[in-house]
């Protein structure tokens, strides 16, 4: 009977060796950064819903390289190395503008579109390199976790390159909108005066689970090694900040955008996002028929007049702020 035993456990520890070796592919995989392309630009963010725009995309690479882009560097609360790039307005400044791109994606992937109208409006725009990909420092993408402070060192870059008398205001896309929010609970510059949250998620815990879920890979074990190797190479827990907790916290004005067919980060999550905001300045667009990071190409009219609305909401906010003082 003793060989049904050591077969019991050898099984076992089969089962076990594989699971590690399938979540450190999965981990390196998902978080570690990638080998940086000889040349172009990152555009894993790219996805095949974004054909029909395909050749508009092309003539904005070429729009964005032909402008006057000025290159930025600072060092990260932990030592790493973030660059940006940054494009002045040729209008008269109203405001600054921090663009977070979303997960191994790049600024000019998520953004590309967008920079013109953001210029037309008179506003400075940063745009960064998240942790971990391009050309900014770091081994691994940590959901937001790191990056809140990356954002917050940003938005202190964001004043000190152009002062504090211009409204400064957060972007994100996904991973980027997660990194805006959650950022927002952390002492930030008073001349922020709002956020941009473009189909973020409710913390990284939970959109690892979900997409665990979708992939059909267990949680259990695979979360539990997955944890223990982000807190041992990484250095960081998906638990160790929500964003739905820093909602609660949230006193900014604040748009929420998200499209109810995003098969990546789902649609309640920017939902329960919006109910947890403390915020008495929110609001909500979405798209009954638009993917991931999809609102601003499939809706792009409304958007933009709703973004504007917005925008003029934030510069109401910094003034009324300022005359207080």
């Amino acid at each position: 009977m003793h060989w049904i035993f050591y077969m019991i456990i050898g099984a076992v520890i089969v089962w076990l060796l594989l699971t590690v070796l399938i979540v450190c592919k999965l981990f390196f995989g998902s978080l570690g950064r990638k080998k940086e392309k000889k040349t172009g630009v990152d555009t894993s963010g790219l996805v095949a819903s974004l054909e029909p725009y395909k050749a508009e995309i092309e003539e904005g690479k070429k729009w964005f390289y032909s402008q006057n882009l000025r290159k930025a560097e600072i060092t990260a609360f932990d030592g790493i190395t973030l660059h940006a790039d940054i494009l002045e307005t040729k209008q008269p400044p109203k405001g600054v503008l921090l663009l977070m791109h979303g997960y191994r994606s790049a600024g000019l992937s998520d953004f590309n579109l967008v920079f013109p109208y953001y210029l037309n409006l008179g506003y400075h725009l940063i745009i960064p390199d998240q942790r971990g990909c391009g050309r900014s420092g770091g081994k691994y993408i940590t959901l937001g976790i790191k990056e809140r402070y990356d954002c917050q060192a940003w938005a202190n870059f964001a004043v000190g390159e152009f002062g504090s008398d211009l409204p400064l205001i957060l972007d994100g896309i996904s991973m980027g909108a997660t990194t805006v929010m959650m950022a927002s609970a952390l002492p930030l510059p008073k001349n922020v005066s709002g956020i941009i949250a473009d189909c973020g998620f409710t913390s990284p815990d939970e959109v690892v689970r979900s997409v665990l879920k979708a992939t059909h890979i267990p949680t259990v074990p695979n979360l539990f090694f997955a944890r223990i190797l982000a807190r041992t190479l990484a250095k960081f827990d998906f638990k160790d900040a929500s964003t739905i907790d820093a909602m609660k916290k949230c006193h900014y004005p604040i748009v929420f955008i998200h499209g109810k067919k995003d098969d990546f980060v789902p649609y309640e999550m920017s939902v329960r996002n919006f109910e947890a905001c403390a915020s008495e300045n929110k609001k909500f667009f979405s798209d009954d028929n638009a993917g991931h990071g999809m609102c601003y190409l499939e809706r792009r009219e409304e958007l933009q007049k709703e973004l504007e609305i917005f925008l003029d909401e934030c510069q109401k906010y910094y003034h009324e702020r300022k005359d207080l003082k």
